[in-house]
């Protein structure tokens, strides 16, 4: 009996695996060979059976007929039939781009992808994965590098150098951990990279698109593009409903979306495919509705968990850059392909195990050997992924790109590694109003020779004054987590009057205003100095200071008899820079600041000594600086900057407030954060409050075509005193209200620029007013450039 019953299910079993027959398949592009993500197939016989394409072009069905039809449709190609029979297990179809559009579904009550819209808006928060309380998940990451070109000696070259492969490859293993409400590690715990072994590039695999399609604004290439499921958008965007499909029986909606003709919106364009189980997105395709130099496109899927939340599954990415070399039509291309598993919804985690930190490289992580990625990898590398890392692992053996990279890595610092040592070439040439042309250089060790430990000074020589500057360093770096340093330092040099706090000197790249450089210190000074970071976001610095200095511009300090008397200053201070949810990238050479939404408050606590190292004055100043750039949605980015200062005692002009201003004939830029129609040197001051305010429109005010100028409004005040014990000085004070407004016309010249996006350049006008207005308008108002790099 237990024999016919075993016979009994083991037929039954088969029967039921001839009547279930389950065959997959690849959906390409005819003419580019390319998967074609999110593709509706249906069954032509039972039109309410089907499934959709996943991420890679590739789908499962089963079939419960011998044979059957399977319809294929997708948005911008020829609609397609092919028969398939139960002797078919693996198929693989590609579809022709057509011409014709593919009408949208329309009904007589109005256009049916609005309510379906609305749906999804409404569903927006509680869709959205970073509402969870916590999770965490594993990344598997592929991006691809490739070159195609319609001229056959660069495609043949090509062909030979990389032997059918691609031009670079690279792949990452990431551990990502979330905490609401925004608390986020990620992790590379192994990396692999054609060519060379430095992981700087890790990053560049999931922080290309938002985790999510669910943010107001969707950030992409720090361009900031409305969402079109976000509150507003039903006014700004066009939705068409394309199709709607049951699939396993869930009804999903395809809704195409584009700005709206006369909108002037940084929109997308795309398609949404939209589960009706709680109205979220199930896969979206977007790219920038304008042209770019570069063309980008991303796509996302969804799953949907046991615990009935949809999540991301998988996250594709692609760029797209169009080049014209030798007369050929040739395109870089980068692709890059997220898939995430191991998703734990309740993971326990606690504010403890969060820093500021949110990416860092494991030491070990470029160290993984064969056998851990042959275990890891989602897919397993085609023909031409193997011959990749064969060949470019070769090259890049033979032209040495570790090397390269490394240069790559320490430039943006202003260094270049050679050996043991790395130059510092920011000193290698200058220019200010006083030194004329300085050239000079640093040298400094680097990690080969001590880690951790950096020594080493500079040298300049300015052809206006004539002398000679140097300086000298050591630094140690205790905690690169931490941030925890000491340094110590002797520097004869030269030093803006009004510098010696918080000011423009500190903001290294504020190169424009270096220029308009001219009342200047010589200055013979001993420093030391350590810091460290604590509660994530606060940045702690103390600094002792021991200084000769002497004024080069004809004034003396009490005085009155020599022109130019010097005197000793010995300082103490503390500076606090506090930015709560600020993103640090850490990598094997530095810590990257990805910047934060919330306002950076920075303060400084300054006490002169006298009689202490020869100090000659005892005082007291007090400095503090909070700053914000706000992206608000369809309206721009406003910028701000609130500082001030106060100082208790009277010190000398060297050591007071000035500098504030950037006007300035010979160099007629904007410069940020400064008053573009006071002098530099115009007003004195022991205290003072300045706020810099501006908008920057974008395009959303004007638009027509390719001229897509951005408009910037500023107004900036400022106020300052200074006690009546300064008798000896020839200076002006702002104890009125000082007030200038501006109008900034950005990106109204644009200059290709290797393909790569534009130089463009703008001007703006500026006119000072109230009470310290001047005499004649022509004196009151400045007309400035501006410079700047656009990708559109």
């Amino acid at each position: 009996m237990q024999k016919k019953l075993l016979f009994l299910l083991l037929f039954l079993t088969t029967l039921s695996s001839f009547a279930q027959k389950e065959i997959y398949g690849m959906i390409t592009n005819q003419e580019t060979q390319e998967p074609l993500a999110f593709v509706n197939i249906i069954l032509k016989n039972n039109p309410t059976q089907g499934t959709i394409s996943d991420i890679d072009g590739k789908f499962s069905l089963s079939l419960d007929k011998e044979f059957t039809q399977l319809q294929l449709s997708y948005i911008g190609f020829e609609t397609k039939t092919i028969e398939v029979t139960s002797n078919d297990s693996s198929i693989f179809i590609s579809l022709k781009p057509s011409e014709e559009k593919l009408e949208e579904v329309l009904l007589n009550t109005g256009n049916p992808a609005i309510p379906i819209i609305k749906k999804v808006i409404a569903k927006r928060e509680e869709n959205h994965p970073e509402n969870l309380p916590e999770f965490t998940h594993d990344y598997y990451n592929k991006v691809i590098f490739d070159l195609q070109s319609d001229g056959k000696e660069i495609d043949s070259a090509f062909n030979a150098v990389f032997k059918g492969g691609h031009i670079l490859m690279m792949e990452s293993i990431t551990k990502k951990e979330f905490k609401y409400p925004r608390l986020t590690n990620e992790t590379v715990v192994a990396n692999k990279v054609s060519g060379f072994k430095n992981p700087i590039f890790t990053a560049i695999a999931t922080n290309m698109q938002p985790f999510s399609f669910y943010d107001e604004v969707i950030e992409l290439l720090d361009m900031h593009f409305l969402n079109p499921i976000s509150k507003g958008a039903l006014n700004k965007y066009d939705y068409k409903l394309k199709e709607t499909l049951v699939q396993n029986n869930d009804t999903i909606h395809l809704i195409s979306f584009e700005p709206q003709a006369g909108k002037n919106i940084e929109g997308l364009k795309g398609l949404l495919y939209i589960n009706t189980k709680n109205y979220a997105i199930q896969n979206v395709i977007a790219s920038p509705a304008d042209e770019m130099k570069i063309d980008l496109k991303i796509q996302q899927q969804y799953q949907y968990l046991p615990e009935e939340v949809w999540f991301p599954e998988q996250l594709n990415y692609s760029l797209k850059l169009s080049t014209d070399v030798g007369g050929s039509n040739d395109l870089i291309i980068a692709e890059g392909k997220s898939y995430i598993r191991n998703v734990n919804l309740q993971p326990n985690l606690s504010n403890k195990d969060f820093s500021a930190t949110v990416l860092k490289i494991d030491d070990e992580a470029p160290k993984k050997d064969s056998l851990y990625w042959q275990n890891h990898r989602v897919i397993p590398l085609n023909e031409k992924e193997s011959i990749t890392y064969r060949v470019v692992d070769s090259l890049g053996k033979e032209f040495k790109v570790d090397k390269i990279i490394s240069y790559l890595n320490k430039l943006p610092q202003g260094k270049i590694p050679v050996g043991k040592f790395d130059l510092d070439i920011t000193h290698l040439i200058r220019y200010n109003k006083h030194e004329g042309y300085r050239l000079g250089l640093g040298l400094y060790t680097n990690e080969k020779l001590i880690k951790d430990v950096e020594l080493g000074g500079y040298f300049g020589y300015g052809f206006k004054d004539y002398k000679w500057k140097y300086g000298f360093s050591a630094k140690y770096m205790i905690s690169k987590n931490d941030d925890i340093f000491i340094k110590a330092a002797y520097q004869d040099d030269i030093q803006e009057i009004g510098s010696y706090g918080l000011s423009l000197s500190e903001e290294i790249f504020n190169g424009l205003r270096d220029f308009m450089i001219e009342k200047v210190d010589h200055i013979q000074k001993y420093s030391f100095s350590g810091g460290f970071r604590s509660f994530k976001y606060l940045l702690t610095e103390v600094q002792l200071n021991q200084s000769k200095i002497t004024p080069l511009n004809n004034y003396a300090f009490n005085s009155p008899d020599y022109s130019s008397s010097p005197f000793h200053h010995t300082s103490a201070s503390i500076k606090l820079r506090y930015a709560y949810g600020e993103r640090l990238l850490q990598t094997p050479f530095q810590k990257i600041s990805l910047g934060t939404k919330f306002p950076v408050l920075t303060l400084q606590y300054t006490r002169g000594f006298e009689d202490v190292l020869g100090g000659d004055f005892n005082y007291q100043k007090i400095e503090a600086r909070i700053e914000q750039n706000v992206f608000l949605k369809n309206f721009g980015k406003t910028t701000y900057r609130l500082q001030a200062g106060y100082i208790d005692q009277v010190i000398p002009r060297s050591l007071l407030f000035t500098g504030e201003g950037s006007y300035d004939d010979d160099f007629p830029i904007v410069v940020e954060n400064t008053f573009q129609t006071m002098l530099p040197y115009e007003f004195l001051s022991d205290r003072y409050i300045d706020v810099f305010l501006s908008h920057n429109f974008g395009s959303l005010l004007f638009k027509s075509g390719k001229f897509n100028p951005e408009i910037i409004l500023h107004h900036n005040t400022g106020w300052g005193g200074l006690s009546d014990k300064y008798t000896l000085y020839n200076f002006k004070t702002k104890e009125d209200i000082y007030l200038e407004s501006g109008l900034e016309l950005a990106r109204v010249l644009k200059f290709n620029y290797l393909d790569l996006g534009y130089i463009t350049f703008g001007a703006g006008a500026f006119y000072r007013y109230g009470s310290y207005e001047l005499e004649s308008f022509n004196d009151n108002i400045a007309f400035k450039l501006n410079i700047g790099f656009s990708f559109n």
